[in-house]
C-alpha cells in the first residue's frame, strides 16, 4: 500500500489494488502532538510574517508517569518543526505526518500484487554531449515485457527492439508518458535513489520538462517551478535510501533490500555492492557483454554511438539482472511483508527507529516524549568480549559442540520483564547487576536495576506476541513446503518480516536521543545477555574432562 503526504502538509494519498485495478483516494488529515495539559499557549509563528491559532483536544493521554496529557492541533504538518519549540515540553511531535497517519488510520492492508517497474538508464560522463541520458531499460512485472529507450544526435539503424528517438527530450517525454500509462506502484532500481533518479531529475529539468507529471501527487522532492522553466537541487549526494521522493509511487533501491537480506542470512559481509559483483556472486556470472572497447571508461564515454548494439544490450542486461536478482530472493516481497506486519508507510521498514516507534505507538497505552538528538549520552556496557588468550582456549579441540541462544536480547527482556513501565525503585526477583563483567572474570561490583512481578511489561509482552505469530507462520511455511501449494515464499517472508521487526527492538531503546530510548532498559539487557553468556560457559567447564 502507497501512504504518501500531499504537498499542503494537511493531506494524505493513499493508493491499492483490487484484481490489479489501481485504487486511490485523497483524505484530510489534521497534523498534531501532544503536550501537558496545563500549557496554553495561543498562537504560533510558521514563518516570520504568519502567524497561527493552536487547537487543543482534552482526551484519555497520559505519558508514561501517568501525567495526563491533551493534542495539540497545528494547521500543516510543516509546522511542528517551529511550533514545538514553543512548548517545555512535548510528545510525539518527532512523528512524520504519513507515520501518524498510518498508526492512527490503518487498521488493515490489503494484500496484493504491486505493479513493479525495474528500471536502469546510461547517460554520458565527458564530450559533446556529457551528462545526457542515452537509453533507458525498464521491465514491467504486469505485463513481463521489456522496455528500452534510446536516442541518436544522427540516425542509427539497430536490430534491437527499442523506442528510438533523434532527441534525449523526446526520450524522456516517452518514458514518462509509458510510466504514466502503466502506473506502476513501485519503482526499483540498484542504487536508483542515489544515482539514477536525481540525475533523471536534472536532466528533465534541464530539458524544460516538469518531472512531477511522473507523481500522483504532482510531488518530486528538489523539484520546483521557476521562471524559466524548472529546477531540480537535492545536493550532489543524491536521496537517501529509504527515501520516497515521488510522491505516490514506491521508490526502491534494490542494492539496500538485497543487502539487508544477505545480512539477516548470516553469508557474511560483501566486499563489493555493485551489480556486477553481486550478480558474479550470486549467478556465477555478470553483465559484461564484449565490445570492441575494453576499456571500462573508453566503453561508456564511445560505445553509444561507435558499437550501438553491445552497449544497448549492456543496459538491458542490467535489469535483467535486477529482475532477477529479486524475484529469486523475493527482495522487494520481503519488506512489503514488514510493511503489513507493521500497517506502516513503506519508508518506516528499514531503520529499527521507525518500525519500533510505529509498532510501540500502537501498542502503548502512554505517549513517548518527542526525540532529542542533543542530549548528553550515557555510557553502558555492552556485548561480550571474549579473549581466547586471556581464557586460554587457543589452540586445536576436538568433539567440539556448538551452543547458541534463540533470540537473545529478546529472551532477556522476557526473562527479566524489561520494560519502560516495569521499572522498580524496589528490589525484586528480577534484578539485574548492569555491573555484569564483559569477560569470564570474577564480579567485583555491583550496580543493580530491578524489574517489577506482577504484571508483564510492554517490550517482553510485544517479544512474545511476536514469538507466536513467528512460529504460526514458520508452521504455515513447513506446511506450504510440504504440500508444495506455491505459498513457502510468502510465509517465510512472513517469519523473517517478524524477525526483523523483533531484533529491532533493542536498537530502539539504545538509540539515545530517540523519544522510546531507555539506556537503563538498554544496559539491563546487555547485561543479562552477559549474565546468560556466562552461566551457560562456566556449565561448560564444569563438564570438562
Amino acid at each position: 500500500m502507497i501512504i504518501s503526504k500531499i504537498n499542503d502538509g494537511k493531506r494524505i494519498y493513499t493508493s491499492w489494488r483490487e484484481n490489479g485495478e489501481k485504487k486511490w483516494r485523497i483524505v484530510p488529515f489534521r497534523p498534531y502532538f501532544y503536550v501537558p495539559v496545563n500549557e496554553n499557549i495561543a498562537t504560533y509563528k510558521p514563518s516570520k510574517y504568519l502567524e497561527r491559532e493552536f487547537d487543543y483536544e482534552q482526551g484519555e493521554y497520559s505519558n508514561l508517569n501517568g501525567e495526563p496529557l491533551k493534542k495539540v492541533y497545528v494547521e500543516s504538518s510543516f509546522d511542528i518543526r517551529k511550533a514545538k519549540d514553543m512548548f517545555n515540553e512535548t510528545y510525539e511531535a518527532d512523528v512524520p505526518y504519513h507515520f501518524r497517519y498510518a498508526v492512527d488510520e490503518i487498521e488493515e492492508m490489503p494484500e496484493y500484487e504491486m505493479r513493479k517497474w525495474y528500471w536502469d538508464m546510461e547517460w554520458q560522463q565527458g564530450g559533446e554531449y556529457h551528462d545526457c541520458i542515452t537509453t533507458i531499460v525498464a521491465y514491467d512485472n504486469y505485463d513481463k515485457e521489456y522496455l528500452q529507450w534510446v536516442w541518436f544526435p544522427e540516425q542509427i539503424e539497430t536490430d534491437l527492439n527499442c523506442f528510438v528517438f533523434s532527441s534525449e527530450k523526446d526520450m524522456l517525454e516517452s518514458f514518462f508518458n509509458t510510466m504514466l500509462l502503466n502506473d506502476p506502484d513501485m519503482l526499483i532500481a540498484w542504487f536508483g535513489n542515489k544515482f539514477d533518479l536525481p540525475h533523471l531529475f536534472k536532466r528533465a529539468c534541464a530539458l524544460g520538462i516538469d518531472p512531477r507529471i511522473i507523481s500522483p501527487t504532482a510531488s518530486v522532492k528538489g523539484v520546483k517551478s521557476s521562471r524559466n522553466g524548472f529546477t531540480f537541487a537535492y545536493g550532489e549526494k543524491g536521496f537517501s535510501p529509504i527515501e520516497q521522493p515521488i510522491g505516490g509511487r514506491i521508490t526502491l533501491s534494490l542494492d539496500l533490500a538485497f543487502e539487508r537480506q544477505w545480512n539477516d542470512s548470516q553469508r557474511g559481509t560483501l566486499p563489493s555492492l555493485s551489480l556486477e559483483y553481486v550478480s558474479q556472486t550470486l549467478f556465477g556470472e555478470g553483465k559484461v557483454k564484449k565490445s570492441k572497447f575494453e576499456d571500462r571508461n573508453e566503453f561508456f564515454r564511445r560505445a553509444w554511438l561507435e558499437d550501438t548494439e553491445v552497449y544497448l544490450e549492456y543496459a538491458l542486461v542490467d535489469v535483467e539482472l535486477l529482475v532477477r536478482i529479486d524475484e529469486t530472493n523475493f527482495c522487494s516481497e520481503a519488506i512489503l511483508s514488514l510493511q503489513r506486519l507493521l500497517k506502516a508507510p513503506f519508508d518506516a521498514c528499514f531503520y529499527a527507529s521507525h518500525m519500533g516507534s510505529i509498532y510501540f505507538m500502537r501498542n502503548a497505552t502512554w505517549k513517548a516524549p518527542t526525540g532529542n538528538r542533543d542530549i548528553e549520552r550515557r555510557e553502558y556496557d555492552g556485548a561480550m568480549i571474549y579473549d581466547p588468550l586471556s581464557e586460554q582456549t587457543q589452540g586445536l579441540h576436538l568433539n567440539v559442540a556448538a551452543f547458541d541462544y534463540a533470540g537473545l536480547y529478546p529472551s532477556m527482556m522476557i526473562a527479566r520483564n524489561i520494560s519502560w513501565e516495569t521499572k522498580s525503585a524496589e528490589p525484586t526477583e528480577f534484578a539485574v547487576n548492569i555491573s555484569t563483567p564483559r569477560d569470564f572474570s570474577e564480579v567485583k561490583h555491583r550496580d543493580m536495576l530491578y524489574y517489577k512481578t506482577d504484571k508483564l511489561g510492554l517490550l517482553p509482552r510485544a517479544v512474545l506476541e511476536l514469538k507466536e505469530l513467528r512460529n504460526d507462520y514458520k508452521r504455515l511455511m513447513k506446511e506450504a513446503r510440504e504440500t508444495n501449494n506455491g505459498e513457502y515464499q510468502k510465509w517465510y517472508n512472513n517469519q523473517m518480516a517478524v524477525k526483523r521487526l523483533m531484533a529491532s527492538f533493542y536498537g530502539i531503546v539504545a538509540f539515545q536521543g530517540f523519544g522510546w530510548a531507555d539506556v537503563d532498559l538498554a544496559a539491563s539487557i546487555t547485561a543479562s545477555a552477559r549474565e546468560a553468556i556466562r552461566l551457560a560457559a562456566f556449565k561448560a567447564k564444569e563438564m570438562e574432562i
